[in-house]
């Protein structure tokens, strides 16, 4: 398949290198200074400290999307809506794949022409520079359809699908994010208020218990069971336990966090108090404009 990849982060990096392999692949990036080390040094692949591969493949700036069979999305939630001005240059029947944290994305989705797909990524994955990402945890992708068709969803699965980089499928988009929303909603903003790595709220006494607070209201709000969702969350912090939460990530580098897309689409499902939530979402944003001056 031709495929589109929008985001020159760590998600669109490691998808690329992957793809690369059976698909012709164009990367759209928002900076020219990435796309010049792109084109130089291709897209590095890494396993730890061990260089697995490069992928060559087409560059260009999200201002010249094209046509293509599919398109992943894979900027974060602040990028969503100027990503989204640019898809009136495709047809409205190609398929659009949006792998995003948080759900703030789903009132885009469902007012685009374009039959719309979400997707929950569990690898590990860290850029390390605009051309290198390092793939610290195996994972799959995880597919489901917002307002698109299943018999497209299962015809792309099939094209995507690999030993070495698998997708799956999911029935219930909601569901699907809802419980990827509450391990972003613990994990990721804990971990960039006390910046620590995200297996610090197993072994942090104090922040476990923080986490399982805001896990709690989080599953309350999500109308899903706090057993297994505190499970998922403990499972996520254990796997990943040595990597850098990507809110962590963001304000180490002085970027705007999903913050808004996570813990704010919480609080505004429900008008009950939620105080754990609540003060995780005014830290993060303190500490953004903390950092703006």
């Amino acid at each position: 398949m031709e495929i589109g990849v929008i985001g020159g982060g760590s998600i669109g990096l490691l998808l690329t290198s992957y793809l690369a392999d059976k698909h012709k692949i164009t990367l759209y990036v928002n900076r020219k200074a990435q796309q010049k080390q792109i084109e130089l040094n291709a897209i590095r692949l890494l396993k730890g400290s061990v260089k697995e591969k490069t992928a060559q493949v087409s560059t260009r700036r999200i201002t010249e999307l094209q046509q293509k069979d599919c398109i992943f999305v894979c900027v974060k939630q602040p990028e969503i809506e100027q990503v989204i001005s640019h898809f009136a240059k495709i047809n409205k029947a190609t398929p659009l794949i949006f792998l995003q944290n948080g759900m703030g994305h789903i009132k885009y989705l469902e007012e685009l022409p374009n039959p719309s797909y979400v997707g929950v990524v569990s690898h590990g994955a860290h850029r390390e520079n605009d051309y290198t990402v390092n793939h610290l945890g195996q994972g799959e992708i995880t597919l489901s359809s917002v307002t698109g068709d299943e018999k497209q969803l299962r015809y792309m699965l099939n094209q995507l699908n690999d030993n070495h980089f698998p997708f799956a499928y999911a029935n219930n988009w909601n569901v699907l994010l809802k419980n990827k929303l509450i391990i972003n909603a613990v994990i990721n903003p804990l971990t960039a208020l006390f910046d620590v790595p995200n297996g610090s709220i197993i072994t942090n006494n104090h922040l476990h218990f923080l986490a399982k607070m805001i896990c709690n209201e989080a599953a309350a709000v999500l109308q899903l069971d706090q057993k297994n969702a505190w499970e998922k969350v403990l499972t996520t912090a254990t796997i990943t336990r040595e990597n850098i939460s990507s809110m962590r990530a963001d304000l180490i580098h002085k970027r705007p966090t999903e913050i808004e897309a996570i813990s704010g689409y919480i609080l505004h499902q429900t008008d009950e108090e939620l105080p754990y939530t609540s003060f995780a979402y005014h830290a993060i944003l303190a500490l953004e404009q903390k950092k703006e001056k």
